[in-house]
């Protein structure tokens, strides 16, 4: 693959983060940096178009925060598919497998919508969950942040951190092989990044800065050769955050 493929190849994923960013800036507007910001349900019940509006707008949110670490594996998997097109040997187009990747992640938005519901939801049958606010998002910020240090998110990591290994261990021809392959990564993707995921849904799932720094943190994570201790540092920084929402949520700003 020539170094003109390739930068078409970036510049497509880059221009689709961009515009992924854009339309999630859009739909964001109006929204704080305050802990426990409403999420993208804005307190509507639970219908089937609020669904299809919410998966829609979560893929674009997926597509604005994970295509940057996407980037080297479909660059990489392009690469691999021009080869074997010059050797006459099946081949698929590379924006299948990132359709595939998209597709996972999108389809993790219906999960996301059931919970964005019930965080806007149960409060108003529950009360005592409105009074413990404070302590669930707590808990629940701990919760994501152990998982960073588990040997299962080093797993996921890896796979994520390795576009070769990952594509030569994992490679399948054909059209739908790709977009299996797509899949198949993304999956490994979630398994690295829910825990990240989690914390956008008490800080707010369409709260920008926080956006931005967990883009940030993922981005990092993958790509940077101490990536692996990135992970590590950023587990044990959401789980002081969940503990100080426990301890002193007064501290957050949070009464």
């Amino acid at each position: 693959m020539t170094l003109r493929d390739k930068a078409i190849i970036v510049t497509a994923l880059l221009t689709l983060t961009i515009l992924s960013w854009v339309v999630t800036v859009q739909q964001s507007a109006g929204m704080g940096w305050g802990m426990i910001t409403m999420g993208m349900t804005m307190g509507q019940p639970l219908s089937i178009s609020g669904a299809t509006l919410y998966i829609v707008l979560w893929g674009v949110m997926m597509v604005a925060m994970m295509f940057p670490s996407l980037a080297p594996t479909a660059v990489l998997f392009a690469t691999i598919t021009r080869q074997k097109r010059q050797q006459a040997k099946t081949f698929a187009p590379a924006w299948l497998f990132v359709a595939g990747y998209v597709a996972l992640w999108t389809l993790t938005g219906g999960v996301a919508y059931c919970s964005d519901i019930a965080i806007d939801s149960l409060p108003n049958a529950f009360p005592a969950l409105r009074i413990n606010g404070a302590y669930i998002g707590g808990v629940t910020l701990i919760v994501a942040g152990l998982y960073q240090l588990t040997p299962l998110k080093d797993l996921c990591l890896s796979k994520c951190r390795s576009p070769l290994g990952f594509l030569l261990n994992c490679w399948q021809d054909g059209h739908w092989g790709a977009f299996k392959m797509g899949l198949l990564h993304g999956a490994y993707c979630l398994g690295c990044c829910w825990s990240l995921m989690a914390v956008m849904f008490v800080v707010g799932t369409m709260n920008l800065g926080w956006m931005a720094i967990l883009s940030l943190i993922i981005f990092l994570e993958k790509i940077l050769p101490y990536g692996v201790a990135m992970s590590k540092l950023a587990g044990l920084s959401i789980i002081g955050l969940g503990l100080i929402l426990i301890i002193a949520p007064a501290a957050l700003g949070i009464s």
